[in-house]
């Protein structure tokens, strides 16, 4: 991990009374499975289903997918690690700023890399590189890109292979997953996580999706037992239940934009419109640093620090929308601050 992420609650001493830094559905954790865990606590005295079959099976048919299109991966993250060793010593282009993880897989598995900003890319952008990678909807703008111009990319560079990762996309109601187009183009790699919309980072849950040849190559390279037993049967009953569990857009949306709407009536601070439930804030006149460093110290708020992201500096720091009592804390505590400095 060269860049590091930004839930770093855990180096401060001060308890955390409202973490903004990660974009996790904040009421997403679930006592239903974590009782169901605990009924089938007894499956981790055996070793788990070497590529998790019984997962990707109830992920096919929910899918409506072959299962050979799929690869079940210890988050998100070990897909992108699985994809770039895959395509090891070629060239990558990642659309920033971003996720870190797609530069440092890539880096790792020497790539030539070459960076493109989000605000550039067209529906008509050519790209020279062996793959393209693509956070859609995008961590941390909350941009999107629409189904439409996806395909017109995918048909405007047949040599370059997508990798477009879809983690966020229950954050938003501008799009849909881009699955479907998979069934038409062979350069198109969908990167799928349960840990954002389900609220279980710590279980490590992901999976790929690709046509039937690009998976086999890809597969070639995954270690067996790398998703454990629970994260197997937590994943088959989230699908399961995934009515109940996943974010209320249209609330989680509505929460964000009064979020966003008071935070920008305060001196200092500039609001980036999103498509999503998180945003980034541009800070006027103070470094991320210190202000993240003021509102914990002074109030236990974590936000997010967002100048470890490539194309980002000091100037920013990312906001993910909680419940309204959360967010007042972080409206009072901004005001409060911004009389201070005025």
């Amino acid at each position: 991990m060269l860049h590091g992420h930004g839930d770093d609650g855990y180096k401060y001493k001060q308890a955390i009374v409202a973490n903004f830094s990660t974009n996790v559905w904040y009421g997403g954790q679930s006592e239903d499975l974590k009782n169901h865990l605990i009924s089938n606590w007894d499956i981790i005295d055996s070793y788990p289903e070497a590529s998790a079959e019984s997962l990707i099976d109830l992920i096919a048919k929910d899918l409506k997918v072959d299962q050979e299109m799929l690869i079940a991966t210890n988050g998100a993250t070990e897909a992108f690690y699985l994809i770039a060793q895959c395509f090891k010593n070629q060239s990558s282009t990642i659309v920033i700023p971003t996720f870190s993880e797609y530069e440092d897989a890539c880096r790792v598995n020497n790539h030539e890399l070459f960076f493109t900003n989000w605000s550039d890319l067209t529906a008509t952008t050519k790209f020279h590189t062996r793959l393209v990678w693509i956070c859609n909807p995008n961590n941390p703008t909350g941009s999107i890109l629409d189904p439409i111009s996806l395909e017109s990319l995918l048909d405007l560079n047949q040599n370059s292979t997508f990798i477009v990762d879809e983690a966020y996309i229950d954050f938003t109601d501008q799009i849909t997953s881009s699955i479907d187009l998979i069934k038409k183009h062979k350069n198109l790699i969908i990167v799928k996580s349960l840990t954002k919309n389900f609220a279980i980072p710590g279980l490590r849950l992901g999976y790929l999706v690709s046509n039937k040849e690009m998976v086999q190559d890809i597969e070639f390279y995954k270690p067996p037992w790398t998703v454990n037993s629970l994260a197997i049967e937590a994943g088959k009953y989230l699908i399961e239940h995934k009515s109940k569990i996943l974010p209320p857009v249209n609330y989680y949306k509505s929460a964000s934009k009064k979020l966003q709407e008071n935070l920008n009536k305060i001196t200092g601070l500039k609001i980036h419109a999103s498509k999503t439930s998180y945003f980034l804030i541009e800070l006027e006149e103070i470094s991320s640093f210190e202000l993240k460093n003021y509102l914990i110290s002074e109030f236990g708020i974590l936000v997010r620090d967002a100048s470890n992201f490539r194309g980002l500096n000091s100037s920013y720091i990312r906001i993910a929308t909680l419940n309204e009592e959360k967010n007042q804390l972080l409206i009072d505590a901004l005001k409060t601050w911004s009389n201070l400095n005025s």
